[in-house]
């Protein structure tokens, strides 16, 4: 503590001579005025920027629902002139009908049906009809033709290829016209492939200018609409992404997964900067976006950046004027001592005086500091200098000059001539360790590293040095200056490997490895004896009851690895424990399961075999669709590399692989319940209430019976009920935002008119048509 403090003396004595206290107040005044000007400054950016924040989530609110009401009411109506087209009695009788290409009074009065629809929005462009059986295309812009000769042809094959029965989408000829089109495939009920298509064009352009424009109020957001299939309908920004899909864009990506019905206010990257986004979900899965550029809230904040940066720029502009005006007319050391040399030179003055000896005095002496600390500096950096050059000497991959590494060595005090030998010690198990964090890596090391060297120093050697490298292991360099017999060399170096192990056993309590590379004649031929004594210690994989591996004492290759097969059939069965939640049968079927990938005798091919199992492990979850690849967390590939022994590979696959796979099977077993019913009320509004007990049962593998229970368990009421009330609130939808007659909507919702009145008393204690006067 003490060396610390006075380099901060010294600094502090370099920076503001002691000679000079006025030029310190000065500076001292000038840091005590800016440094709370900086924090203040900072602490009221951070404030405003909250308040902005907080302003932005409060006004995309109200701009999200009036966005969300206007395009949800205009796209609304054009999907109803769609659905009362599509259930029109001419089409429906005609649409599969050959004869319907001679119809030409029927089909005039399509024409003008469909005109008057056209009329009915200013927004539409163009209704285009196809009949297949007929092949009779009808539109607004060029009447009658058939599909070879229309220039819908694109668009219709388009819709009949496409995978949703309805919706709305942008169709190939986007690009020339730049329509949004509402598509809906015929008949509307149907089994098999699509006998005919209704489209609806709008010009996006003008859309989104209405929607955009006078929907929501004006200011530097800007807005999306992304449609429940992940398709970007309208953009108020960038035309470039409309039709494309949104998790293509960096931004929307990470919006689009969140649960809906309220806004989420995310932080998010662009092309251009941070964004930072509002969101809205509605019931019919849209999702309605709002995006403000960083940049735009840092603009309304650029006066208080230059009012800080100016003040600052005072301060230190003042303190320069001072400090200037000081080194000219205030006493000055330097100046006085130029001058007494010169009196020194010429001979004895006036101007003497005991502050410019003092001056000298105290210059000497920081001079003399000076030398000392620098070396100090020098002896103790030097064996940091020289554990570097071992560490490249070591992690060389091409052969070294001798000649290089001799004229090296000879500068750090090491001989390069003699036999040397590298012993590499590497603790085990130190993911269990309790005395260590996981970030403590150096500190083992550096205490393995200790009791090598205090070892060495009675070791029968001529010289060595120990290294610590990648905070997980202690590598010793040991060296014999004359020539020793291959029996011998082992033999020390057994002994020493045996005196280490027991040393950090009783004194440490550290288990160790030891891996002894091969003897080497010269310093530059260090990295291969290193390499060999990494090789060995890959063997702790395939012996358990081992410590010390010699490289020459490895097994030579042979047979058994030609002959090796993977034991397939004891990873299925490890498998099959897990998902049955028998944790110690698929702990017994591990031991079996390295029985045989030991016979191998290889460690790549067992570590191989270990990454086989893990992804049959993993593959088995996703196969039953538990999602499993986002509950993981960390790379299991990575950790899994990282245990290099036997007991670490059997304890990660026992204490951490088995029991996670056992939580993820339970939690998603647990929810497989509530799954299920999710997806029949998301099956339910997709096909607008349609569906019967049956079709939904058949759609999530279940029996109609049980299907029943699980719903009245989940969601607090039966299916029959919620059908109803399902159906309900759509014809209260109908009845407020249409004028069809009681019939129709009974008929859209699929029941009868009496069952429709029967429903609104039991829910609403009134009729239909009474509802509908109370709106008035």
């Amino acid at each position: 503590m003490k060396p610390l403090l006075n380099k901060v003396q010294q600094a502090a004595n370099r920076a503001f001579p002691r000679s000079n206290y006025f030029r310190r107040l000065v500076w001292l005044g000038c840091v005590s005025v800016t440094v709370p000007i900086l924090i203040l400054g900072l602490a009221y950016y951070r404030y405003s920027v909250n308040k902005i924040e907080e302003q932005f989530q409060a006004d995309s609110r109200t701009s999200l629902t009036l966005l969300q009401e206007r395009t949800e009411n205009l796209m609304t109506d054009i999907e109803y002139q769609s659905m009362q087209l599509a259930a029109n009695a001419t089409i429906r009788s005609w649409l599969g009908r050959p004869g319907f290409a001679e119809q030409y009074v029927i089909q005039q009065n399509l024409l003008d049906l469909m005109t008057v629809q056209k009329n009915a929005s200013s927004l539409l462009q163009d209704i285009v009809y196809y009949a297949s059986a007929s092949d009779t295309v009808l539109s607004n812009a060029y009447g009658k033709t058939t599909l070879a000769d229309s220039p819908e042809r694109e668009n219709i094959a388009a819709v009949l290829k496409g995978t949703r029965s309805e919706g709305w989408t942008y169709l190939p000829a986007y690009a020339s016209n730049g329509y949004i089109s509402y598509v809906r495939q015929l008949p509307v009920m149907r089994n098999g492939q699509p006998i005919g298509a209704l489209i609806y064009e709008l010009k996006a352009a003008d859309l989104g200018r209405q929607l955009f424009q006078s929907g929501v109020p004006a200011g530097e957001e800007s807005y999306a609409v992304v449609d429940a299939d992940g398709t970007i309908l309208l953009h108020s920004s960038d035309e470039t992404l409309l039709g494309k899909r949104a998790d293509s864009v960096e931004l929307f990506r990470s919006l689009l997964p969140g649960s809906g019905g309220e806004g989420q206010f995310v932080m998010g990257e662009a092309d251009d900067g941070k964004v930072l986004t509002a969101t809205y979900k509605t019931a019919l899965g849209r999702t309605y976006i709002s995006m403000l550029p960083e940049s735009a809230i840092a603009g309304q904040l650029n006066w208080m950046r230059l009012f800080v940066l100016g003040s600052v720029l005072v301060i230190l502009l003042f303190g320069i004027v001072l400090t200037v005006a000081s080194s000219k007319f205030a006493y000055s050391p330097i100046d006085k001592l130029i001058l007494y040399g010169r009196q020194l030179r010429h001979g004895p003055g006036t101007a003497g005086g005991s502050n410019e000896i003092g001056y000298i005095r105290s210059s000497l002496a920081y001079l003399n500091d000076q030398a000392e600390s620098l070396r100090a500096y020098i002896e103790r950096i030097q064996p940091d200098l020289r554990d570097r050059f071992v560490l490249k000497l070591l992690t060389a991959s091409a052969p070294l000059r001798p000649q290089k590494v001799e004229t090296e060595a000879q500068a750090y005090g090491m001989p390069a001539a003699g036999g040397f030998a590298v012993l590499v010690v590497r603790p085990e198990n130190l993911f269990k360790e309790k005395r260590f964090l996981p970030s403590e890596g150096p500190v083992i090391v550096f205490a393995v590293k200790n009791v090598m060297q205090e070892l060495l120093q009675s070791a029968p050697f001529a010289s060595g040095y120990v290294v610590g490298k990648e905070d997980k292991e202690a590598v010793a360099v040991l060296r014999w200056e004359a020539p020793v017999r291959e029996e011998e060399t082992a033999c020390l170096l057994d002994a020493y490997a045996e005196r280490v192990c027991e040393a950090l056993k009783t004194h440490l309590s550290f288990t160790v490895s030891v891996g002894i590379g091969g003897v080497r004649q010269g310093l530059h031929l260090l990295a291969e004896s290193y390499r060999e004594a990494e090789a060995a210690l890959q063997q702790r994989l395939l012996d358990e009851h081992r410590r010390i591996f010699r490289y020459d004492a490895l097994p030579a290759p042979s047979g058994k690895l030609a002959t090796f097969n993977y034991p397939k059939e004891l990873e299925l069965e490890i498998t099959e424990h897990l998902l049955q939640g028998e944790l110690g049968l698929a702990e017994a079927s591990l031991g079996r399961f390295y029985e045989r990938i030991r016979q191998s005798e290889s460690y790549n091919t067992a570590m191989h075999c270990y990454h086989i199992l893990l992804s049959s492990i993993i593959q088995s979850l996703e196969e039953m669709g538990y999602g499993v690849l986002d509950n993981l967390g960390d790379n299991l590939f990575e950790q899994l590399k990282a245990r290099q022994t036997y007991r670490e590979v059997q304890e990660w696959f026992v204490e951490f692989l088995f029991p996670m796979h056992r939580q993820i099977t339970e939690e998603s077993r647990a929810n497989a319940t509530r799954i299920a019913v999710q997806r029949v009320c998301a099956y339910i509004e997709t096909h607008q209430g349609m569906p019967s007990l049956i079709e939904c049962a058949e759609y999530v593998s279940m029996s109609p019976s049980y299907l029943s229970r699980l719903f009245k368990q989940e969601a607090g009421m039966t299916f029959i009920e919620y059908l109803m009330k399902y159906k309900v609130d759509r014809a209260k939808k109908l009845l407020e935002e249409t004028n069809h007659s009681v019939a129709e909507i009974a008929e859209l919702i699929g029941y009868s008119e009496r069952n429709l009145n029967r429903a609104f008393q039991r829910h609403l204690s009134m009729s239909p048509k009474q509802y509908r006067m109370s709106l008035r």
